[in-house]
C-alpha cells in the first residue's frame, strides 16, 4: 500500500487551496497504509469507500468525509467534518475538531479501544466490540447510542457524557458500564426509558466511614448481592473487612432502622416494602472494606421521579434537635442533580425558608459533620454545593406529607465526582463561613452567616453529627440551633453568638473563609479566655477546648468593641494634636487600628513595639475607636478627637 504523502498532488505547496481531492463517481475503493495530509485538504464524497490503516489530520488542516471510511486508528489534530460513515477498529484520539451533523462513528475493534476526544460532535455513536470500548472525555451524542449485543461501552471514571437521542442496549448490563475509582465518577445524561447498564460506586474515604447513598437503577437487589456482603460488624470480621452496615431513616418513630432487623419495631420490612433499592430513597451505608467498589445493575431511571416524604415525628422537646420533617431521600439518576435548577423540581412539601429557598443536607464523612445547601444560596457548608452526585443520599425537611417529585430538567454533568468524600448593603448577599475544626483528626464543622437580606431570619436548621467525637459549630436564634442565618448588616448586627460543643477535650482552631475580605472589622472574642482576636491580622484562632465548656463561648464582631477590654500593656490616650499609641512596654510588633463610630476603618497599621506611635486624625470634635493588639492580647479605647 502507499502513503498518500508520496503522491505528488500532496506535495504541491498551495496551504490555502484544495490540493487533494478524492472524487470517484461510482463506489469505488482507495487503500493506503495512512493517510499525513500536511496541510492539504482531504475531500471523501459520496459513494467512496476509503480503507486505510492510520489517518494522522494534522493541526489546522481540514478532512471532510461524505463516504465511507474504514481505518484502525484515527489521530484528529486539525479539522474533520462531514456526514459520512467513521470505522474506526483501534483508538480514536481527536486533540482537533470534530463535527458529524448527521453521520456515524462506528467502534468495531476486536482489542480495546480508546476514545479521548477534545471538541467532538456525534450525531451517532455504534459500539460493536465484544472487548469494550473506554471513553476518556466528555462528550455529547447529539442523536443516537447503540450498543450491539455482546458488545460493551464503559464511561470511563470522572468522564461524562450526553446522549440527546435514543439508547439502545442490546449488551445488557454489562453493555454500558459507568465507572467509578479515586478519580471520580462516571456522569450519564439520556432521555430513554428502560436503559440497562452497570453504575459503580467507589466507596471512599476510611474504612467504617458512614457515606449517604441512593439507586441510579430501578432493580437492583439488596439482599444476597455485595451490597450486603457475608459478614458483620463483629471483632472476629475486623481484619476480614467482610463487615457492613445499611440503614434507613425513618421519619414518623423517628429512627434509624437496620436493614437485618426483622424483630424490632420499626422493622426493615415493615418501612421498606420492596426487596430491591427504591427509587429516590436514601441509605445510611458503610463497609468495614477499605474503599470497594459496588455496582449498581439494572435498568437506569429516567424522567419524572416522585419520592414520598412525610411529617409524622413527634415533637422531640426544647433540649434535643427537633428532627421532624426530615427525609433521607437520594439522586436517582446516574447524572447530578442540580439544587438551584429553576426547573425540574417539584418541592412544594418542603419547608421553605427566607426568598423561598429550600434547604437539603449531606453526610461528609471527613468532616464527620453534615453540611448544608440552600437553593438560592451560593455556598454550603462542609464541602457541601448545589450538584447532587449521582448515587447520592440528602437530608430535606417536610412541611407537611407529600412528595419531591424531579425531571430530566433537574439533570447535570457537573459535580459528578463530588461524593461526600463587611458592612453590607441590603439585597447584596456577603457571605461569611466559620470552620472549627479538631487538630486530632475528630473532623470539623462548618457555620454560615449571609448578610444582605431584608429582615433577620433562621436559616438552615443544625442536624448534629452522628459521631459523639465530632465538634459542633452552630449559631443561635429564638432557642433554635441552626447551621445558617440570614441577616440584614453588620450594622444591626454588630455582633452574633457563636456556639461551640467540643466532642473530646482537645485542640482546636477556628478559621475563616476568602468571604472574610468583605468585612473592615472581624473580631473573635473568646469569653472563656477573656481575649479578642482579630480575624482580619490572624484568620485562624488556636483553642483548647473541653465538653464542659460552655456552648456560648465564642461571639463574632463586626463593628469596634467598644468594652475598655485592657490584655495588651499599652497606651492609648490624645495629646491635643495626636492620637498616640504607647507601645513602650511590648516587646513585638502591634496591630494598630483606628475606626470612626460608623465602623469605617480610618488607619490599618503594624507597629513598632518599644517606641510611641502618633497618627493625626480628622475632622475634629468626633470620637474614633483605637484598637491594638498582639499575640493573643488586645486594647480597646474610646479617643474623643478635639
Amino acid at each position: 500500500m502507499k502513503n498518500f504523502t508520496q503522491h505528488r498532488i500532496f506535495r504541491i505547496q498551495w496551504p490555502a487551496i484544495v490540493v487533494g481531492i478524492l472524487f470517484l463517481l461510482l463506489k469505488q475503493e482507495m487503500q493506503a497504509q495512512y493517510i499525513s495530509n500536511n496541510g492539504a485538504f482531504v475531500s471523501i464524497s459520496s459513494g467512496t469507500v476509503v480503507s486505510v490503516d492510520i489517518i494522522n489530520n494534522d493541526n489546522a488542516t481540514t478532512i471532510t468525509n461524505e463516504g465511507i471510511v474504514t481505518m484502525n486508528t484515527f489521530n484528529n489534530a486539525g479539522t474533520t467534518q462531514g456526514d459520512g460513515t467513521y470505522n474506526i477498529a483501534g483508538d480514536f484520539t481527536n486533540t482537533g475538531t470534530f463535527f458529524s451533523g448527521t453521520g456515524t462513528v462506528n467502534m468495531n475493534g476486536t482489542l480495546a479501544q480508546n476514545m479521548t476526544l477534545a471538541v467532538s460532535i456525534f450525531n451517532n455513536l455504534i459500539i460493536d466490540n465484544p472487548v469494550g470500548v473506554s471513553l476518556y472525555s466528555t462528550q455529547t451524542i447529539t442523536k443516537n447510542l447503540t450498543i450491539n449485543s455482546g458488545k460493551i461501552f464503559k464511561i470511563e471514571a470522572d468522564k461524562t457524557l450526553t446522549v440527546n437521542g435514543l439508547i439502545a442496549n442490546s449488551g445488557g448490563n454489562a453493555g454500558l458500564v459507568l465507572k467509578s475509582t479515586a478519580a471520580g465518577t462516571a456522569s450519564l445524561i439520556h432521555n430513554t426509558d428502560g436503559v440497562p447498564a452497570t453504575v459503580q460506586r467507589y466507596i471512599s474515604g476510611a474504612a467504617e466511614d458512614w457515606h449517604f447513598l441512593s439507586a441510579p437503577v430501578s432493580d437492583q437487589v439488596i439482599a444476597g448481592s455485595s451490597w450486603v456482603p457475608k459478614g458483620s460488624y463483629g471483632t472476629g470480621n475486623v481484619l476480614t473487612g467482610t463487615g457492613y452496615d445499611m440503614y434507613i431513616w425513618n421519619e414518623p418513630t423517628p429512627c434509624w432502622t437496620y436493614q437485618l432487623n426483622a424483630t424490632v419495631v420499626p422493622t426493615w420490612p415493615f418501612i421498606h416494602s420492596s426487596p430491591n433499592f427504591m427509587q429516590g430513597r436514601g441509605y445510611l451505608y458503610s463497609t468495614q472494606a477499605l474503599n470497594p467498589t459496588k455496582e449498581f445493575r439494572g435498568l437506569l431511571n429516567n424522567g419524572l421521579v416522585s419520592i414520598p416524604v412525610t411529617r409524622i415525628g413527634p415533637y422531640q422537646g426544647p433540649d434535643i434537635n427537633d428532627v421532624r420533617g426530615f427525609n433521607l431521600i437520594g439522586n436517582p439518576y446516574p447524572s447530578s442533580i442540580d439544587w438551584k435548577a429553576g426547573t425540574g423540581w417539584a418541592r412544594t412539601n418542603l419547608v421553605s425558608n427566607v426568598g423561598g429557598g429550600y434547604d437539603m443536607w449531606i453526610w461528609n464523612p471527613a468532616s464527620n459533620n453534615y453540611g448544608v445547601y440552600n437553593s438560592t444560596g451560593t455556598i454550603g457548608t462542609n464541602g457541601v454545593t448545589q450538584y447532587i452526585a449521582p448515587t447520592q443520599g440528602y437530608f430535606v425537611r417536610a412541611a407537611s406529607s407529600g412528595t419531591v417529585s424531579l425531571t430530566n430538567a433537574s439533570r447535570v454533568n457537573d459535580g459528578a465526582s463530588n461524593w461526600l468524600k463587611i458592612t453590607s448593603g441590603k439585597g447584596t448577599i456577603n457571605n461569611l463561613k466559620i470552620r472549627i475544626a479538631s487538630n486530632e483528626g475528630h473532623g470539623y464543622d462548618e457555620v454560615l452567616l449571609q448578610f444582605g437580606y431584608p429582615t433577620n431570619e433562621a436559616g438552615a436548621l443544625k442536624l448534629f453529627s452522628r459521631s459523639e467525637s465530632a465538634p459542633s459549630a452552630y449559631l443561635n436564634d429564638l432557642k433554635k440551633d441552626l447551621s445558617v442565618r440570614y441577616l440584614t448588616d453588620t450594622n444591626e448586627n454588630s455582633q452574633v453568638p457563636l456556639q461551640f460543643k467540643a466532642g473530646k477535650d482537645g485542640n482546636y482552631a477556628i478559621s475563616i473563609g476568602n468571604e472574610s475580605t468583605s468585612f473592615d472589622v472581624l473580631l473573635l472574642e473568646d469569653k472563656k479566655t477573656k481575649t479578642v482576636s482579630d480575624l482580619n491580622v490572624n484568620p485562624i484562632y488556636q483553642f483548647k477546648g473541653a465538653i464542659k465548656d460552655a456552648t456560648d463561648r465564642f461571639v463574632l464582631h463586626f463593628a469596634p468593641i467598644t468594652a475598655e477590654l485592657v490584655n495588651l500593656p499599652a497606651v492609648i490616650y490624645y495629646d491635643g494634636n495626636e492620637i498616640n499609641v504607647d507601645l513602650t512596654l511590648i516587646e513585638e510588633q502591634t496591630d494598630i487600628k483606628i475606626y470612626d463610630m460608623l465602623g469605617k476603618l480610618l488607619v490599618d497599621k503594624k507597629g513598632e513595639g518599644k517606641m510611641i506611635h502618633r497618627f493625626t486624625i480628622s475632622p475634629k470634635n468626633e470620637v474614633f475607636i483605637v484598637l491594638a493588639s498582639s499575640k493573643g492580647k488586645y486594647i480597646s479605647r474610646k479617643v474623643l478627637v478635639y
